[in-house]
C-alpha cells in the first residue's frame, strides 16, 4: 500500500517528470535540482535522526515520519493547480519548499526503517525475507503504474490524471501507515535497548573500517548512478518523443522483470553471500545499459532490452546491498551506522542530477546534437559503476562465496529459469518421483 506514494518520492521516476519538465515546463536546471533535494536530505538526516532516536524507538520514529510524508503529499496536491506553469519564481520556491519537506520526511523514514528491520529479520532469513517481500512490493508498483499509464494516456497528461493519481497513491500511504500502526515486536514502546550516546556512535563505526570502506562504496554508486539516470524519462519524452503513457508503459518491462527475480536472488544471496552476488549483478546490469547509446527515434524497440535485464539484475543487486547494510552496521551504533551510510552516501548521490543537468546544458548549448549529447552522457555511468566494484572487492564479509561460484551457479538451468520466472516450467522437468522410484529426475543443463 505504500508502494505508489513511496515510489512518486523518488527522484526521477517518470510521473512526476512528466508533471514537473512536460505539463510545467521547467528548466532541465531546476528539475535536476528538484531531483536532487531527497539526497541533500539523506545527508543533513544525520544531525537529527540519531537526536530523535534518543527519544523515540525505531518504530514510533518510522511512523511519525511517514505521517510526515502524508503531509508534505497533502500541502503538493493543494498548490498544484494554483502554480503557474514555466520556470517562474513562485513556482520554482513553492515546489523546493514542498519536496524539500517531503525529502526531509522520507529521508528520516528510511534510517527509522533500515534500524526497525535489522532487530527484526534474522539474518539467515533476510536474503530470501527480503526477495518475497520485494516481488510483493514490485507487484504493487506494476498495478500502479499500469493504472497510472492508462490514466494519464485516457486524460491526454491533464493536471486532473496528475490529481487523481496523487489522491490514489496518498489514500494508499495512509491505510499503508495504520497497517504498520499494528506492528510490534514488543509491547513497549521504548527502545528495546538503550540508544548508545551519539558521539560514542560515530566513534565505534569510524572505527569500522570494513563498513566506512562499504559507505565509501556506496558514496561513489550514488554519484555514478544519479549523474544522469535521473534523465532517463527525460530523453524518453524529449530525445524519443513518447508520451508520458507510453513511457510508463516501457518502464513496466523493467519492474516486471523484477518482481519476477526478486525471490532468486534473495536465495542466492543467502546462500554465496550479499558482495559476489552484488558483482555480477552489477555487472550485467551495467553491459546491457550500454544499449541505451544506440536508441533513436527509429529504434525504441531496442529500449525493452536494457529495461527489462535492468529490471531483473538490478533487483540483484537491490537485494545485496540493502542485505549487505544489516549485515555490517555495527550492532552497537545502529542508528548512527545506518544514518551515516545514508547520509555520506546521499552526499555523494545530490552533487550526481546538479552536474549532471549541467553538463547536459552545457552539451546542448555549445551545439551538439541534443541526442548526441544524451548518447555520450549515457556511457558514463556503466563505466563508472563497474569500476567501482575494485572497491566493493575490498570490502569484507564473512561467509561469502567467491565471484566465480555465483557466475558458476548462473549457468544452470534451475538458477537461470527461476530468475527469469519459469519455475513452473523447471518443475516439469526436475521433479521427484513418487513411490519408490529414483528419487529427482534431472535433465541435462
Amino acid at each position: 500500500m505504500a508502494v505508489p506514494l513511496t515510489v512518486l518520492s523518488q527522484p526521477g521516476n517518470a510521473v512526476v517528470a512528466t508533471l514537473l519538465t512536460g505539463t510545467f515546463a521547467l528548466s532541465t536546471r531546476t528539475y535536476g535540482l528538484i531531483t536532487s533535494l531527497p539526497f541533500w536530505f539523506n545527508f543533513l538526516q544525520v544531525i537529527l535522526t540519531p537526536m530523535l532516536a534518543q527519544r523515540l524507538s525505531a518504530r514510533s520514529l518510522c511512523i511519525v515520519s511517514a505521517w510526515m510524508h502524508i503531509l508534505g503529499w497533502l500541502a503538493f496536491i493543494a498548490v498544484v493547480p494554483l502554480m503557474p506553469a514555466g520556470d517562474h519564481a513562485v513556482t520554482q520556491v513553492t515546489f523546493i519548499a514542498i519536496f524539500s519537506f517531503i525529502a526531509l520526511s522520507t529521508a528520516i523514514n528510511g534510517v527509522a526503517w533500515n534500524t526497525w528491520m535489522q532487530g527484526a529479520v534474522p539474518l539467515r532469513l533476510r536474503g530470501k525475507f527480503f526477495g518475497r517481500r520485494n516481488r510483493l512490493l514490485y507487484i504493487s508498483l506494476l498495478g500502479f503504474l499500469f493504472a497510472a499509464s492508462g490514466l494519464l494516456a485516457w486524460l491526454e497528461d491533464s493536471l486532473l490524471a496528475f490529481h487523481l493519481l496523487f489522491a490514489v497513491a496518498l489514500t494508499m500511504r495512509v491505510v499503508s501507515v495504520l497497517a504498520q500502526q499494528r506492528m510490534h515486536l514488543s509491547s513497549s514502546r521504548k527502545p528495546i535497548t538503550a540508544e548508545t550516546p551519539w558521539r560514542e556512535q560515530v566513534s565505534r563505526v569510524w572505527q569500522d573500517k570494513t563498513y566506512m570502506r562499504f559507505i565509501a562504496f556506496a558514496a561513489l554508486m550514488g554519484f555514478g548512478v544519479n549523474l544522469f539516470a535521473p534523465f532517463y524519462p527525460v530523453f524518453m519524452f524529449e530525445q524519443l518523443h513518447l508520451s508520458a503513457a507510453q513511457t510508463n508503459f516501457m518502464l513496466l518491462t523493467g519492474i516486471f522483470a523484477a518482481a519476477v527475480a526478486f525471490p532468486a536472488w534473495g536465495h542466492m544471496v543467502d546462500r554465496y553471500g550479499n558482495i559476489p552476488v552484488m558483482i555480477v549483478a552489477l555487472f550485467l546490469w551495467q553491459i546491457f545499459n550500454f544499449i541505451w547509446c544506440f536508441v533513436t527515434p527509429h529504434n525504441i524497440w531496442l529500449l525493452y532490452v536494457p529495461l527489462a535485464a535492468g529490471g531483473m539484475f538490478s533487483a540483484g543487486y537491490g537485494v545485496g546491498v540493502f542485505g549487505l547494510l544489516l549485515k555490517l552496521t555495527p550492532p552497537e551504533a545502529r542508528t548512527m551506522g545506518v544514518a551515516l551510510f545514508v547520509s555520506l552516501s546521499s552526499l555523494a548521490a545530490a552533487l550526481g542530477p546538479i552536474l549532471g543537468s549541467n553538463l547536459l546544458s552545457w552539451g546542448i548549448a555549445s551545439g551538439v546534437p541534443s541526442l548526441t549529447v544524451y548518447h555520450l552522457a549515457f556511457t558514463v555511468m556503466p563505466i563508472f559503476t563497474m569500476l567501482n566494484c575494485i572497491l566493493l572487492k575490498k570490502v569484507y564479509e564473512a561467509r561469502s562465496s567467491p565471484v566465480t561460484e555465483v557466475v558458476g551457479a548462473m549457468r544452470s538451468v534451475r538458477t537461470l529459469a527461476s530468475l527469469f520466472g519459469l519455475t513452473f516450467l523447471v518443475n516439469q522437468v526436475f521433479y521427484r518421483t513418487s513411490g519408490t522410484g529414483t528419487g529427482i529426475r534431472t535433465g541435462r543443463n
